[in-house]
């Protein structure tokens, strides 16, 4: 794996050193601008190598050197990472203009069928023993379960197989450019130009999604800059090739928003009366405890989580009910909404907590 990441990286750089053109090349002082500058000319791609200039002024306006900007040429236009943007925001487009559909009381399960295969849990069990050492110190450095953090590194990047392999710089230009995301896009350019210019790493070595997501924890540039961390005090943050820094910064991101390594993240519960819906999801305002969950009707589901209901016991806890009063119910607490604080969907969260729930079983955590 590393062997491949290398060679990847070798053949980046010399596409982005070689290339003959002049592509938005500037060897004299940027110009700062504010960052609520906006750009007045065409969105045409005649157009796009003088955006990238405006972006770099944008950059010296929130501290980053000219040295810096200038050393990042041959940005290019990404024709396929709007295609996959436009292709998310169709679907996103259609489910919007299209009457609800029903809920669906296979929705849990679906997804975690399709997410949670077995073959990926197996893997999982068989790394933990190859990164034990640097998982567990980790695990004791930031307070997080060693199952969370090896879960989300499966969920992620599939254990560090599947990071995409985009110039990171060329992809976020493009998609701010492209304008449907334009404000979130070119404020990730910027933080991806903030990380070269605090020497974390090289240009060659930033490669990522389609969108920019970069590494084996597809942080995106801001979460790099506010998460990532030099888990073996070798003066870098390499969340692309070692794993001490990969599981340090995973640990690092979810210690940061709240995590509390004496919680569960919840248990599946059943409904033994109506619950009036209002009273469901995770807004702070919402939680209850236990005892008051119980009063209304609300058991768990199956014996074998009577102990992690009994960790619960003294928490604050949310009803979460992803797919309305047909489907599955469960109780979760503060861990389950720092998941969601990582991607926000429900179903990814109850993912990534079932998942590390079968990593502590087969494992023997």
């Amino acid at each position: 794996m590393k062997t491949l990441l290398e060679i990847t990286a070798l053949c980046t750089g010399l596409i982005l050193a070689g290339c003959s053109s002049s592509n938005n090349t500037s060897n004299s002082a940027v110009n700062a601008l504010d960052s609520n500058a906006i750009y007045s000319k065409d969105r045409t791609l005649d157009n796009f190598n003088d955006y990238v200039q405006f972006l770099k002024q944008k950059a010296v306006g929130q501290g980053v050197s000219a040295k810096t900007l200038n050393a990042q040429n041959n940005i290019h236009y990404i024709e396929s990472a709007v295609r996959l943007d436009q292709k998310q925001a169709g679907n996103a487009a259609r489910l919007k203009n299209q009457p609800p559909l029903p809920p669906n009381p296979n929705g849990v399960t679906n997804y975690i069928n399709k997410h949670l295969t077995q073959a990926k849990v197996n893997k999982a069990e068989d790394n933990y023993w190859d990164v034990r050492t640097s998982l567990q110190k980790a695990s004791q450095k930031y307070g997080v379960q060693q199952e969370f953090i090896l879960a989300l590194w499966g969920m992620e990047s599939s254990f560090g197989y599947y990071q995409g392999n985009y110039d990171v710089l060329s992809v976020l230009a493009t998609l701010a450019f492209d304008g449907r995301r334009e404000k979130l896009f070119s404020q990730e350019f910027i933080n991806a130009m903030k990380m070269l210019d605090q020497g974390y790493l090289n240009r060659t070595q930033m490669l990522g999604s389609w969108a920019g997501a970069m590494g084996q924890t597809q942080f995106m540039p801001t979460s790099y800059l506010n998460y990532a961390v030099d888990g073996d005090n070798d003066g870098r943050k390499d969340i692309w090739q070692n794993e001490h820094d990969v599981f340090a910064s995973i640990a690092n991101y979810l210690h940061t928003v709240g995590w509390d390594n004496r919680l569960p993240w919840g248990v599946e519960v059943q409904l033994t009366q109506p619950v009036n819906l209002a009273l469901s999801g995770t807004e702070k305002n919402k939680a209850r405890s236990l005892t008051n969950w119980q009063a209304q009707g609300i058991m768990l589901k199956s014996s074998a989580e009577a102990q992690k209901l009994t960790a619960l016991s003294s928490a604050d806890l949310w009803l979460v009910l992803p797919d309305k009063q047909v489907g599955r119910a469960f109780l979760v607490s503060n861990n389950f909404r720092t998941i969601l604080d990582w991607n926000r969907s429900n179903y990814y969260a109850l993912s990534v907590g079932m998942f590390a729930d079968r990593i502590k079983a087969g494992a023997g955590l």
